[in-house]
């Protein structure tokens, strides 16, 4: 049995525009999204919102071919979208006019006193009007990606100039900051990950000259390290404020908005889906789910007998004790995280992240004595007398 999109109208917009709009035919790319795995149900609500848009502005659906069309088309929304703030944020009047919010009112009607400031609550409407506002940027954001996919660089005997590419970019980063950070950051994330991490204590010797110097006379480190592949979930962060508990009516349409862009982007979500499935069958490795449903596969356990110590004589040059030598020392004949031998991940492009935990039982004597210590003390965090990053990493580029 087929589904069938239904819509229930509060005579905001014509049954007649809504059913003609079901019928518009957008790009033989978008019959593929369904055979992919996405739901037909939602694909085809999605492309109906995106042509009921053109509908909103008295144009009619198609795929854009032309880059001044483009630009015109995404001005022309945003320019009404946006309408309603020439007498202020919220004006009854501005938003009644709205073509593009009573859209909105169309397809929820439980919202249609939307603008009355009644019920529903002030932050509840406020919450969805924001989430629709990101629906209707991802759409823009949609549009650019397919312009880009189906247009080639003038090097390659296409019509699409490199000034076209980098203005389009630039508008495309522009949209980009147009929504909520979540669905911005869930929009654009690597979901996979190779984590390499070393764990390394350090200790210090030093010599006391009287009650306010100490020279110092060396450094020791032990040094283990292990790799593991993460992951992360890809359900849409909403960023949800001021106590709001529940997901936005548009969620499904947003959820469906990202997907499309981050397949058209090429972030092969749909191959990480199998990739999970053949590393849980993966016998070397073991599986951990995060309480954020990030998933985490690693070796068994830990190679203890790989233990790596090293002893820095200081007594000549105290200067050698430094933060950026210390980690240079611990990196420097560090190799190819273990894991990435075993699974060939090269197809996929995984953000590659290295983790370095230092780790040291006095840590008031061993880091304030560190050569460079006056330029870093500020990135610590002081807890019971001893110097901490717990709560922020400190980032570090050779």
């Amino acid at each position: 049995m087929k589904k069938q999109t239904k819509f229930i109208m509060v005579n905001y917009i014509p049954k007649s525009v809504i059913s003609k709009t079901e019928s518009c035919i957008l790009h033989p790319y978008i019959k593929n999204m369904v055979l992919k795995g996405f739901s037909n149900q939602e694909t085809s609500m999605f492309f109906t919102l995106r042509n009921l848009l053109f509908f909103s502005l008295e144009d009619q659906p198609s795929v854009i071919k032309k880059y001044d069309s483009l630009k015109t088309f995404i001005d022309r929304v945003l320019k009404e979208f946006h309408s309603f703030q020439s007498d202020g944020f919220v004006n009854q009047r501005n938003m009644e006019l709205n073509k593009i919010f009573n859209i909105f009112r169309s397809l929820y009607p439980s919202y249609n006193e939307i603008f009355k400031g009644g019920n529903p609550p002030f932050i509840s409407w406020r919450y969805e009007l924001e989430h629709f506002h990101n629906l209707i940027v991802l759409i823009l954001l949609f549009e650019i990606e397919l312009y880009i996919l189906n247009h080639t660089d003038e090097t390659d005997g296409g019509d699409f100039n490199s000034e076209e590419r980098v203005l389009l970019k630039q508008y495309r980063s522009e949209l980009n900051s147009l929504l909520s950070g979540g669905i911005r950051l869930t929009l654009s994330k690597n979901r996979l990950l190779v984590v390499d991490r070393i764990y390394t204590g350090f200790d210090t010797e030093y010599k006391v000259l009287d009650s306010k110097t100490n020279k110092i006379l060396c450094y020791t480190t032990s040094t283990l390290a292990e790799s593991f592949i993460k992951i992360r979930d890809g359900s849409v962060d909403y960023s949800l404020k001021e106590g709001i508990c529940y997901i936005p009516q548009t969620s499904r349409l947003i959820s469906t908005g990202v997907s499309i862009i981050r397949t058209l982007r090429n972030k092969k979500d749909f191959e990480l889906e199998k990739l999970k499935k053949s590393l849980e069958k993966e016998r070397t490795l073991k599986c951990l789910r995060l309480h954020n449903q990030d998933l985490i596969f690693k070796m068994d356990s830990l190679a203890i007998n790989s233990i790596n110590s090293m002893f820095f004589d200081l007594r000549k040059d105290p200067s050698g004790y430094s933060f950026k030598n210390l980690l240079d020392d611990i990196l420097k004949d560090h190799k190819q995280p273990e894991i990435l031998k075993s699974v060939d991940l090269t197809s996929f492009n995984p953000t590659l992240k290295k983790e370095c935990f230092l780790t040291a039982h006095f840590t008031t004597a061993d880091v304030s004595l560190f050569h460079d210590f006056v330029e870093i003390k500020d990135k610590f965090t002081v807890l019971n007398k001893s110097f901490l990053t717990l709560d922020k990493m400190i980032s570090y580029k050779k």
